[in-house]
């Protein structure tokens, strides 16, 4: 071995489409078979297709273990639970009670709690990646950011501040030169 090290591009695609999903893994594909190293970070899961030699780093467990998703879980789902678990000793009604406390709980997540973490997630994302992640990733050898998605886009970001010379882009396109 001459010493060398190979190229790395680090691909950060948080929560693609099914369609973004496959260009990603192709793209990884791509960048294996042309010698370089390929980190990936997401926050989906379902990359069984993706290439054994490519290093997977997700995010979808640590985002369930953060305290803003587990503090609505437990205000909107869990604590309603308990203060009416009592009413299901009261037969029909109780039962109807129950089907109320569940349809309020569903409307609270839908209409309240998910309109305002889709503009909190893609940060929230950024830093648990930032944290718990990056500092696994080594950065010296990184060739080209490439940001898959728009949820990447403020760790993107990020890098590029703390890195000015390595590239990031949102372009998918299959060269290791991100300032071609």
């Amino acid at each position: 071995m001459s010493g060398v090290q190979a190229p790395r591009v680090l691909l950060l695609a948080l929560a693609p489409g099914r369609g973004r999903r496959d260009s990603v893994i192709d793209m990884a594909a791509h960048f294996l078979d042309e010698g370089a190293e390929v980190e990936l970070v997401t926050a989906k899961r379902g990359w069984d297709e993706l290439d054994e030699r490519a290093r997977l780093h997700q995010l979808h467990e640590l985002e369930a273990k953060h305290p803003l998703t587990w503090l609505e879980n437990a205000v909107v789902i869990r604590a309603p639970r308990v203060v009416f678990l009592p009413t299901r000793l009261l037969g029909r009604p109780g039962r109807k009670l129950d089907r109320v406390r569940s349809k309020s709980s569903k409307w609270v997540h839908r209409k309240l709690y998910l309109p305002v973490y889709k503009h909190i997630r893609p940060l929230l994302l950024a830093r648990i990646a930032r944290r718990r992640v990056m500092p696994g990733i080594d950065m010296t050898g990184v060739v080209r950011v490439i940001v898959a998605d728009r949820w990447g886009v403020p760790l993107g970001w990020r890098l590029a501040r703390r890195h000015p010379d390595v590239p990031v882009t949102m372009r998918m396109d299959k060269t290791l030169d991100g300032r071609a």
